[in-house]
């Protein structure tokens, strides 16, 4: 088949594996499994469900989606507090970066990344052509803010940040942002708050400022609709016309949006949900901080990274694999010696512990 060459070379993003795949890797029953690799909530909002399930009769599945997604973002002006043609509705936060890269790269032109970040933003860049240019952050992974500026020129499109940030959990300052957006106003400035209802300072009020600035969100990580697929970009109502020229007219379908709907009908749920998370957060950083040969990095996400000082970190990767105690291994050479781990469940969080303990 004529398909295109570049593919060829092209470097994918690595899926992660099914509990299932995990546990027939390591001769474990599947319900011994446990993911410390995936950044979502640990929480299933049963609640929704159940009331989305009261609903379910009444739900026009036989008909597309209303192709504005009006009501939903409606109920996102009351949330965030910008107006609701600000927002572009999209298949998850990696759609919604899909639409940006659309919209704004040619083949050739270039992208700007802060490194180490989300991979996915390299994945879109590459697809439509760009080249990428990595800006590597600071000590502690701060963002080199005069590296990003002297990296863009006459062909720079985009530039990405994360914040927090994946996989560091650290968050951008709301300084070096402002830097950026005005001595790069010509490019388009990207950031990605996933994780922002965790920690940080959400930048999404600067977008009715400034034209070059995308916020993607998403209901994948604080909300705990990660299987749901639901994100958006929050910009000026200019830029939001722009990106929605080449968003795919109907992508979320119609149980999703109502279930969206329901959620945001009950932020509270979610406000609760991440005091517990950050509270555990900070206790499974206090109990491994106390660990032999274990460097914990702070983070405002609900996730954060350990370096391991002493032992090799594929070893210790795979020996808590044995256990069923799935961790997240990262290919950026300046994470060589580093795991991620999201916080989980107090039961499970306990286990993590005593199993890392175990194999120091």
């Amino acid at each position: 088949m004529r398909f295109r060459a570049f593919l060829q070379s092209f470097r994918e993003y690595v899926w992660e594996p099914s509990d299932e795949e995990i546990a027939s890797l390591v001769g474990l029953d599947v319900s011994k499994i446990r993911r410390f690799d995936l950044n979502t909530s640990p929480y299933t909002p049963t609640h929704w469900l159940k009331k989305l399930a009261s609903e379910l009769g009444s739900v026009a599945v036989n008909r597309y989606p209303d192709t504005s997604y009006r009501s939903l973002r409606k109920k996102l002006s009351r949330y965030l507090g910008v107006g609701e043609d600000c927002f572009v509705i999209a298949n998850g936060g990696d759609e919604a970066f899909d639409i940006i890269s659309k919209a704004f790269l040619d083949a050739g032109s270039e992208v700007v990344i802060s490194s180490p970040s989300y991979s996915m933003f390299r994945v879109v860049s590459e697809l439509m052509g760009a080249r990428v240019v990595y800006v590597q952050r600071k000590e502690g992974f701060a963002d080199d803010v005069d590296g990003l500026i002297r990296a863009v020129n006459e062909g720079t499109r985009l530039i990405f940040l994360c914040n927090p940030n994946n996989p560091t959990g650290n968050a951008v300052k709301r300084s070096d942002l402002l830097r950026i957006l005005n001595e790069c106003c010509d490019v388009g400035v990207v950031v990605d708050e996933a994780y922002q209802e965790y920690g940080g300072e959400s930048f999404v009020k600067l977008t009715e400022k400034y034209s070059n600035l995308m916020v993607v969100r998403t209901f994948s990580k604080a909300f705990g609709l990660a299987g749901a697929r639901l994100g958006y970009i929050v910009a000026c109502e200019e830029t939001a016309r722009l990106l929605n020229k080449v968003r795919p007219p109907n992508s979320v379908d119609v149980i999703t949006l109502r279930l969206a709907e329901i959620a945001l009908e009950d932020v509270e749920w979610v406000r609760l949900r991440v005091r517990d998370t950050l509270a555990e957060r900070d206790r499974l950083i206090s109990e491994i901080g106390k660990l032999r040969g274990v460097k914990v990095y702070p983070s405002v996400a609900n996730f954060f990274l350990i370096e391991l000082l002493e032992r090799d970190r594929d070893e210790v990767y795979t020996e808590m694999l044995k256990r069923g105690f799935v961790l997240r291994r990262l290919d950026d050479p300046a994470l060589r010696r580093c795991l991620r781990i999201s916080v989980g469940l107090p039961e499970d969080n306990d286990a993590l512990i005593e199993a890392l303990r175990e194999v120091l």
